[in-house]
């Protein structure tokens, strides 16, 4: 499958998308140009290094390393790997897992939920109806679209966008900072749904027993499991007109825990 290694994640286009997307998720007014502003650049050469058009110059990159305070060690790799990359140049990703790199990449809630609201019959690929339909910024949107189509997980057929597998798998089996802030945004929008949304569209109940806690990893099976098997199902009921999440947590009550 493909990886998206470190040195990829320190190309200044990736960090340019990667600041702006968070800029804007705690201001959705933020704009391209504000960041330009900051970063001591022109508005014109940012968006060309975000679409990948235009290769930085060395004191630009600097100035970034500067703004984004990366280390001697970061800002050097990332003077290696100012050349960017055009969205068709990367190879397919695997159908089945997307290695811890590549997830990082992709971590925020709403890339997953593009994909899937791209299986509506009504959907397109345009971030001003992204951004409505998930409550997002349209650069949030758009740099998200960006990141789908460089790493080939949509292409255009009959004039239609779609997710080019049928199923994405993310490797659980290690804890990282991109798995545990995509959980904790899965946590914060069914919080933001309990408060919003009426009972008849949502379900937020939960149960607390005893078990043996050498039975967690037949658990979490059985909870996969059902993730899939009920997912399947839902899909195959009447005609898909929105997306959502199923979200199941398992976890210990007890005050005492093991150091990791």
């Amino acid at each position: 499958f493909m990886k998206a290694d470190s040195e990829n994640l320190l190309e200044p286009q990736w960090l340019l998308q990667q600041e702006l997307a968070r800029r804007c998720k705690k201001n959705a007014r933020y704009s391209l140009r504000a960041l330009a502003n900051s970063l001591g650049l022109s508005h014109t050469v940012l968006s060309l290094a975000l679409s990948g058009k235009r290769k930085l110059s060395k004191n630009a990159c600097l100035k970034i390393a500067d703004a984004l305070t990366l280390s001697p060690e970061e800002t050097k790799k990332m003077m290696n790997s100012r050349k960017p990359q055009k969205l068709e140049s990367l190879p397919l990703v695997s159908p089945e897992i997307l290695d811890v790199d590549t997830f990082a990449v992709i971590s925020d809630w709403y890339h997953f939920a593009i994909l899937s609201l791209l299986e509506l019959p009504n959907s397109k690929l345009d971030s001003r109806w992204i951004a409505k339909s998930l409550g997002i910024s349209s650069v949030e949107a758009r740099l998200a679209i960006e990141r789908l189509k460089r790493l080939k997980m949509i292409s255009e057929k009959n004039g239609k966008w779609k997710q080019t597998t049928k199923s994405l798998k993310i490797d659980s089996t290690q804890s990282t900072a991109a798995t545990r802030k995509f959980q904790k945004q899965i946590l914060e929008k069914a919080i933001e749904s309990m408060e919003n949304d009426p009972i008849e569209k949502r379900d937020h109940t939960s149960i607390t027993f005893t078990m043996d806690s050498k039975s967690v990893s037949y658990a979490k099976e059985r909870i996969r499991q059902f993730r899939r098997e009920l997912c399947a199902e839902l899909e195959s009921i009447g005609t898909p007109n929105s997306v959502f999440t199923i979200s199941v947590q398992l976890f210990s009550m007890n005050q005492e825990k093991n150091k990791c």
